[in-house]
């Protein structure tokens, strides 16, 4: 769990900063679908809070999305398989579009599919060097 924060902090950092991906959803994806445990609101409110903060944007808007968000994905993990690389993509190209439109960002849909490919490339190849993690019995 530190490592996703420290990795949630840096996130927070370069989005505010330098780039406009939505690099702190996606991490905060990755980890309720690869975690699924509560504290994954904790952290996804109190990043979209530290991002508005230092992003100068509306306070709360990112923290609201990222919850929302948090739990869609936990409330589909009853229905469907969420550690698939499909169900990861598919979250990850909606979620992104909705986020970025919302912000009001150009470029919505390449930004969209650079997210997508960054979370499914990392989700990949998490999945293949952790695969005692998904083995089921």
């Amino acid at each position: 769990m530190k490592l996703i924060v420290f990795f949630v902090a840096m996130s927070i950092l370069l989005e505010s900063t330098l780039i406009t991906l939505p690099l702190t959803f996606l991490i905060i994806l990755f980890a309720s679908v690869i975690i699924r445990k509560n504290e994954i609101f904790a952290l996804a409110f109190f990043s979209g809070l530290f991002l508005d903060i230092l992003a100068f944007k509306n306070v709360g808007w990112s923290s609201i999305f990222f919850v929302i968000f948090v739990f869609l994905v936990f409330l589909y993990q009853r229905k469907f398989e969420v550690e698939t690389l499909h169900f990861v993509a598919i979250t990850a190209l909606i979620g992104s579009f909705i986020y970025l439109f919302i912000e009001g960002v150009s470029f919505v849909i390449v930004q969209a599919l650079v997210a997508t490919f960054i979370i499914s490339a990392s989700f990949f190849i998490f999945k293949k060097k952790n695969k005692k993690i998904f083995t089921y019995a």
